[in-house]
């Protein structure tokens, strides 16, 4: 995790060093006055207007203080060597601009939800020509919900500004659409709902910033999105809330750990976020309806839900939840630079870079952190599975394979042997008279002479032979290339290493034997006849008076016996 803090911080200096430095420089404003509240005025009308209409602010960079968000505001640049200058208003959102410069002072009208390209430059700020800077410049401003920040900037200075911020902000967007469609082919793969809200996480966090700088509405794919103005960013804002609330519930399972919580963030993140969108859209439908209304709102529920949605995660996390640890490494920056941008923006402040761009940097730092966080959850979710295959496949008491792990192993291992024309050899083993051990020493004493078998069989194996536990007290040994002739020496071996070693179990004189029968495989042979012909093997070794290897060739003789009864 340090190294992932590291890298996110070192690729944040190198790309946002050139931005800062720019962002701090001179704005270039000699003098602001603000057109006095309640002179109403046309564009062609402002020039006309007496000098007492006018009004310094204290502010010799910001358009602020206006009535409803609209207002003029005249406008003197410092003594400027180069004649052509930008005026820049920078972070514009739902404003809408008409500035009249000179030397023609014709009105030119802009705003971020303009379909046009303009001059080239991102909308991050809106530039408009200034050829004549010993003359004043008038901005209209309609609809504006911040003070706006303005400066001035040659051409060449401010294409060096913009190249910066772009290449900041779509180094973040590339991380969050190379993430989103990585997830979304895994949720197409797997059709796991974490990784489909996972990625409509992404993609829609990664819209709204497209959308909230104006850059969405230059691309053609996106272009469309201008006809819904600011209410389809609040629209989408709204939206990726809902869709983070159900993302966060599943993939840091708060539901069960944490439920009242959970509801109340469900309640607040997903339920009245939903009805508040229904209010927008059905106020959307009435020509001339007021919607200031909900920003407050729904910033105050993105609040409300964040907080909550941190509390219950730290719970969650102290409650035993790594997957919410995950999620409040990722979360918690993005909560705080996000708040504080909001905060600095309705301020009027000049938002320095780590404030300006620390949104979509902590998104893809987001991004990858929680696709780290699948990774771990997917690797869980690899043990949990494969233990239960291993729990399925194996006896509880012995630890070796069960009659349906064996079965399995023992078709592979007949596969194998075909594919490789190497002989395989099999080894039905049981234990002699062991009903009489459990009826006089109990069921204790039973179970601990068949692990005291399996822990002698198994001295005696190599890594690639399979033991398991087919019955009661029966066993099977599968010996992978192996033919009869070695599998009859193991089995001796065996047989007499139960003899010498399991004559007392836990101090109690059980005078343990195995009665062993061999087989080899055979073209013909499939699991079950392989099987059939082993327990043949053993039973006849059983009628022979137990304590003995008995091996049975293709055709079911008796190739040799071995072994006498003590």
């Amino acid at each position: 995790m340090r190294a992932v803090w590291l890298a996110v911080w070192l690729v944040a200096w190198l790309v946002l060093a050139p931005v800062g430095a720019q962002a701090l420089a001179d704005n270039g404003m000699a003098r602001i006055e603000r057109l006095q509240d309640g002179i109403a005025t046309t564009p062609e009308q402002v020039r006309q207007l007496p000098e007492s209409a006018w009004s310094a602010t204290a502010e010799p960079n910001q358009l602020a203080g206006a009535q409803r968000g609209s207002g003029w505001w005249r406008l003197h640049a410092q003594s400027m060597q180069e004649a052509k200058q930008l005026l820049l208003v920078y972070h514009p959102y739902s404003a809408r601009l008409t500035v009249l410069a000179p030397p023609d002072y014709r009105p030119q009208r802009k705003s971020i939800f303009d379909r046009r390209p303009d001059d080239g430059h991102s909308r991050r700020a809106l530039a408009f020509a200034w050829r004549d800077t010993t003359q004043p410049v008038y901005i209209g401003v309609e609809d504006a919900r911040y003070p706006l920040q303005v400066a001035v900037r040659t051409p060449r200075a401010y294409s060096v500004e913009d190249y910066g911020h772009v290449r900041v902000l779509w180094l973040s967007l590339g991380i969050l659409i190379g993430v989103s469609l990585v997830t979304l082919l895994f949720w197409m793969q797997l059709r796991e709902r974490v990784y489909l809200l996972f990625a409509a996480t992404m993609a829609l966090q990664m819209l709204y910033v497209l959308l909230a700088y104006g850059d969405a509405y230059a691309l053609t794919v996106l272009a469309w999105l201008a006809r819904f103005g600011a209410e389809g960013i609040w629209f989408l804002a709204t939206t990726s809330t809902i869709v983070t609330v159900f993302f966060l519930l599943e993939f840091a399972e708060l539901w069960p750990r944490a439920p009242r919580l959970s509801r109340a963030l469900f309640v607040v993140g997903a339920q009245l976020p939903v009805l508040l969108l229904v209010a927008l859209l059905l106020s959307a439908a009435v020509p001339g309806q007021n919607r200031d209304w909900f920003p407050p709102l729904g910033n105050a529920l993105l609040l409300a839900a964040n907080a909550l949605a941190i509390i219950t995660l730290v719970v969650v996390r102290l409650r035993g939840g790594r997957q919410a640890g995950f999620v409040l490494i990722a979360w918690v920056p993005l909560v705080f630079v996000s708040t504080a941008r909001a905060l600095q923006l309705s301020a009027g402040q000049p938002l320095n870079p780590w404030l300006e761009y620390g949104l979509p940097l902590m998104q893809a730092f987001a991004a990858v952190v929680l696709v780290w966080g699948l990774a771990h959850r997917m690797r869980v979710f690899q043990r949990e599975r494969d233990a239960a295959q291993e729990d399925a496949e194996h006896d509880p008491l012995t630890r070796v394979l069960n009659r349906a792990g064996m079965m399995r192993r023992l078709d592979q291992a007949i596969s194998d042997s075909r594919q490789r024309r190497l002989p395989l050899s099999v080894l039905f083993l049981d234990l002699d008279h062991f009903k009489r051990i459990n009826d006089t020493h109990g069921h204790a004493i039973g179970d601990a002479c068949l692990c005291a078998v399996t822990e002698t069989i198994q001295d005696e194996m190599q890594p690639e032979e399979n033991l398991g536990r087919i019955g009661g007290e029966e066993f099977l040994l599968l010996l992978p290339g192996s033919a009869r002739r070695h599998a009859r020496d193991l089995a001796e071996r065996i047989r007499q290493q139960i003899e010498a070693r399991c004559a007392r179990v836990q101090g109690a004189p059980v005078a343990l034997t195995l009665s062993i029968g061999v087989v080899e495989c055979q073209p013909q042979d499939g699991a079950t006849s392989l099987l059939r012909r082993a327990d043949e093997a053993m039973y006849q070794a059983k009628h022979e008076g137990r304590n003995r290897v008995v091996v049975l060739d293709a055709a079911g003789m008796r190739e040799r016996a071995e072994a006498t009864v003590p």
